[in-house]
């Protein structure tokens, strides 16, 4: 049977015993008190039988010492007419989680020195940090430190081997209750110092205690957040092979504990300094690749800057991630589609000034780079625009001669057709003039 907790505050007072002798560890003849000796009771070890032996009757008091303070905590009396025995609640001495710190037992008759027990311990392991990391799926593992301390007091005789029962415990907010009451659900125990946590699909804390003969301690607190959205907003359309600036926030939430009794609620806010990873791709068939990823700012921010390969839905994600004690439920978030319209990298005239009978030679350069069939176009004395002639571009590049006989400044552009990646566009206004 595993120990139940008591406080060690109300079940006996802490008095100072001045000139109290620190002997030796073993059993030492004082007065008419000697032999005194310590061992469970109990297979469950929950009693502590302390007996002793002296030369006549006494009414004896019995107090237990430690090497880490030079107060003394008085728990016990015998009346004269009394066996030399006392049987005690191991867990009125309360737990410590200090390894260096060591104990013993004295039993007095009032005489100048008392017979003294062997030191012992009452340590329990919490360990130091927790460990947590996602396994299959949405599954998270949490790991203690194992006790690997040197035992101060390897003579102990109430030493047991070092077995420590982990009880975990997941902590929610139960969205059922008006008073933000937590929901508890006890998750299976373990000897080893590690175990997991299925996901409840909103923030959690674990509390672990950690448990053997001497009581109960409190591990570190692994903890869950989870991923409320990330939202995604772009441009409609940038020019091919030109850059794209994605923008959006991303939102989590956490548990806080707080109260007594133990309230529980859900902290909603930005999420700061974390990876969002962006997607891509070409179709609503096709499959999502990842194009890079990004970090959040103070204020949940993010922004992201693309390349424009061609028509894109893009959209923006969280993985599952765990570190400092914490794990980090991911989420896929919005999407948003960006088109692409060709880039014309030049559009111009090879000599923009000719003279009269000369044939001009009209040059286009566009990305993509394929074999479109672009218009060369003139605006009239009507100001509208009209055609002039097609070139079939090679490589996205072309060069047109064309008969010219204007004379004077003529204002001409290039339209280019669409193509699987990139929109139609028109390139811009580039002027001729004939002398």
């Amino acid at each position: 049977m595993l120990k139940r907790s008591i406080a060690l505050a109300g079940a006996a007072a802490l008095v100072t015993v001045l000139g109290a002798q620190t002997a030796s560890a073993g059993s030492v003849r004082a007065g008419g008190v000697a032999n005194v000796q310590i061992a469970w009771a109990d297979a469950e070890h929950t009693t502590i039988r302390i007996t002793w032996t002296e030369s006549a009757p006494a009414a004896n008091t019995l107090v237990l010492h430690s090497n880490s303070s030079p107060d003394v905590f008085v728990f016990g009396h015998t009346t004269i007419g009394q066996n030399n025995e006392y049987l005690l609640d191991s867990a009125v001495f309360a737990v410590t989680t200090e390894r260096a710190e060591t104990n013993w037992i004295e039993v007095t008759d009032g005489s100048a020195t008392p017979g003294r027990s062997k030191d012992f311990d009452r340590f329990n392991y919490a360990g130091g940090g927790v460990t947590v990391a996602f396994t299959a799926g949405d599954t998270v593992r949490w790991t203690l430190p194992a006790d690997t301390t040197t035992d101060p007091t390897p003579d102990d005789p109430l030493d047991l081997p070092r077995i420590y029962t982990y009880a975990p415990q997941l902590r929610t907010a139960d969205s059922s209750s008006t008073t933000a009451a937590c929901d508890a659900v006890d998750l299976p125990q373990t000897t080893a110092p590690t175990g997991t946590v299925p996901n409840p699909a909103k923030p959690y804390n674990v509390h672990i205690e950690v448990r053997n003969e001497w009581g109960t301690t409190f591990g570190p607190i692994p903890r869950g957040e989870t991923t409320k959205s990330i939202t995604i907003a772009g441009p409609t359309a940038t020019k091919y092979g030109e850059t794209t600036t994605l923008t959006g926030v991303m939102t989590g939430s956490t548990l806080r504990e707080q109260g007594r009794p133990q309230m529980c609620e859900e902290i909603t806010g930005p999420v700061q300094n974390q990876p969002v990873v962006i997607q891509q791709r070409t179709s609503p068939a096709a499959a999502w690749t990842t194009v890079g990823s990004t970090k959040t700012d103070a204020s949940g921010k993010y922004t992201a800057i693309v390349k424009n390969p061609g028509h894109r839905e893009y959209r923006v994600l969280r993985l599952n991630s765990a570190s400092d004690g914490r794990a980090s439920y991911g989420v896929i978030g919005g999407s948003t589609s960006v088109r692409a319209t060709t880039r014309v990298v030049s559009a111009k005239f090879i000599n923009p000034v000719i003279t009269f009978g000369t044939q001009p030679q009209a040059y286009l350069w566009v990305d993509p780079a394929g074999t479109q069939k672009a218009a060369l176009q003139f605006k009239n004395a009507s100001g509208a625009w009209q055609g002039v002639a097609y070139k079939t571009l090679y490589a996205g590049r072309g060069l047109l001669a064309f008969p010219w006989n204007k004379r004077g400044a003529t204002q001409f552009r290039w339209w280019i057709p669409a193509t699987a990646t990139a929109d139609a566009t028109y390139s811009g206004v580039f002027t001729l003039t004939v002398r």
